[in-house]
């Protein structure tokens, strides 16, 4: 099948892509359209066996496919009606439906519509070219298809491509957007099937064959996060030098919780050793969660800092760290030390950025301008860096708010790969992990991990899953990814277990081992 399954690809890409087949004469315009077709009816007839459909027809490339999918479905005996917009430009499609003799009912889409009596509504309206808002009368359509769907608990709306009003390239609503039970896109997943809010909108999306050859799908710098990788075994005659020394800077004396769950999730996640530098006052909490860990307190480690790191594989520093003068001091002394080894190994060293810590650098940082406060980053940490920042923190390091992220995070994510050497986690809802010039999105996860806790647990697996850096079997952004992957899985895995409302933290630490086991195929590599 001509379709890339791991890649994602932009409008402007598949548009381009189609354009190249088609001036080539390897396919026409005609054999895309009903190619595009024939995937959208074999996705009705799985839904409903038989029924009444309502095509929608739009002006553009989807009306055309809803155009032909209403004749293919009229052969197969359903009643069809092709709702369509009177600016509708393809009339091959609509002059085969019509002079095919086929029972296919034509009515024009007005404020009037009426979709209450259909099985299946087949959303056409719109692809994956819109980028403005929906016109106010469309706008209105568009409302009452979405409230006729909440009444008729029965119907379902299949989208063509992309939901109407949804934008393909960034997952942004123009004013209103269809909200599918079921998205058929065509050769590639689109990011905006991917990120928030689209994803929301897009329901089940299933990824179909639109019949353009493969050697014209381009390679992108996007990919997918769909499951955990294939991890390398691990050697059968290690021990806890082997498997990773990891040190753990974290906690304070008002938010100690955050260095315990990312020292459990670092253990649970397969390091060998966790020494955890921390206010001596929370001991008695480290020894009853985390017996495990070696502990230091810190003013221990303030006395000789290059001590307590020497032999540490990776660092992690920031999880409820605070950012007083005693915070800034720490990782102060953990930059200073980490600057002057001398790494004789190809991945000698990995440290992990988290929270407080980046908020302190932030507050560092004077430039205005974001693409040059990602090169004084560059500068100030070499390579072998993880940072991994929710919006707020990002927007921070970046000197802009946490909404002009979400809004230009593609945008960012793709000046961060240009600009710097660093790993970067963009955590979200579809949190992108940035790094080795490619931008990965996340597809595990669910809902239910928007609560406290739940970054920490992420900080701590990225520690641990940064030794197979160390080791050379994995690049640190591939790390990074994984780590990523199987926080989501174990969050998706508890949610089926106890609810994505009463989860917590927590959880995400115990449903570990599980997520481990739910491993599947790696990510293809070019």
């Amino acid at each position: 099948m001509a379709l890339l399954t791991d890649g994602i690809l932009t409008p402007g890409q598949l548009r381009n892509a189609e354009w190249g087949a088609m001036n080539d004469g390897v396919v026409s315009e005609d054999e895309l359209i009903e190619t595009a077709a024939g995937a959208l009816v074999s996705v009705v007839c799985e839904i409903a066996d038989g029924g009444r459909v309502a095509a929608l027809a739009g002006p553009g490339n989807n009306g055309a496919d809803a155009w032909a999918a209403a004749r293919f479905l009229a052969e197969k005996g359903y009643s069809v009606d092709v709702w369509e917009l009177p600016t509708g430009k393809y009339s091959a499609q609509r002059g085969k439906t019509i002079g095919s003799g086929l029972p296919v009912g034509v009515c024009s889409i007005d404020e009037n519509i009426s979709l209450a009596g259909y099985d299946i509504v087949l959303d056409g309206l719109f692809g994956i070219g819109i980028n403005r808002e929906l016109r106010p009368e469309i706008a209105s359509v568009v409302r009452k298809i979405n409230e006729t769907r909440r009444e008729n608990i029965r119907q379902r709306i299949v989208s063509v491509d992309v939901p109407s009003g949804i934008d393909a390239g960034v997952g942004i609503v123009h004013g209103e957007a269809v909200k599918a039970d079921v998205t058929v896109t065509f050769s590639a997943m689109k990011p905006g099937l991917i990120l928030y809010p689209g994803r929301k909108y897009a329901g089940e999306v299933r990824l179909a064959d639109a019949g353009v050859p493969a050697t014209y799908l381009p390679k992108s710098e996007y990919r997918r996060i769909k499951s955990v990788p294939v991890l390398p075994e691990r050697d059968p005659a290690g021990h806890k030098g082997t498997f990773g020394r990891i040190l753990i800077v974290a906690g304070s004396e008002t938010g100690p919780g955050a260095a315990l769950l990312a020292t459990e999730a670092c253990y649970r996640s397969g390091a060998g050793l966790c020494k955890l530098v921390t206010p001596s006052s929370i001991l008695p909490e480290v020894l009853h969660t985390v017996p495990e860990a070696v502990f230091c307190g810190r003013e221990r480690f303030f006395e000789n800092p290059a001590k307590e790191m020497s032999g540490m594989s990776v660092i992690l520093i920031g999880p409820g760290l605070g950012t007083d003068g005693e915070a800034a001091k720490l990782l102060d002394s953990v930059l200073a030390v980490a600057s002057e080894w001398n790494n004789t190994e190809a991945n000698g060293h990995a440290i992990v950025l988290d929270a407080d810590a980046l908020n302190i650098i932030a507050s560092r940082l004077t430039d205005t301008d974001p693409a040059e406060r990602i090169r004084s980053l560059n500068r100030l940490l070499p390579k072998r860096y993880i940072l991994t920042p929710h919006m707020a923190e990002l927007g921070r390091l970046l000197g802009i708010s946490a909404s002009e992220i979400a809004e230009r995070r593609l945008e960012f994510a793709s000046m961060w790969n240009e600009e710097s050497d660093l790993v970067l986690v963009m955590k979200d809802a579809c949190t992108l992990v940035i790094g080795d010039g490619v931008i990965r999105f996340n597809e595990t996860g669910n809902d239910g991990m928007g609560t406290a806790g739940s970054g920490d647990v992420l900080a701590g697996i990225t520690a641990a899953m940064s030794m197979e850096y160390i080791h050379g079997s994995m690049s640190l952004a591939e790390c990074a990814a994984a780590a990523v992957a199987l926080h989501g899985t174990a969050g998706d895995l508890a949610a089926e277990d106890i609810g994505r409302r009463s989860l917590k933290a927590g959880d995400l630490v115990r449903y570990l081992p599980r997520a481990f086991g739910a491993t599947c195929a790696v990510e293809e590599r070019e």
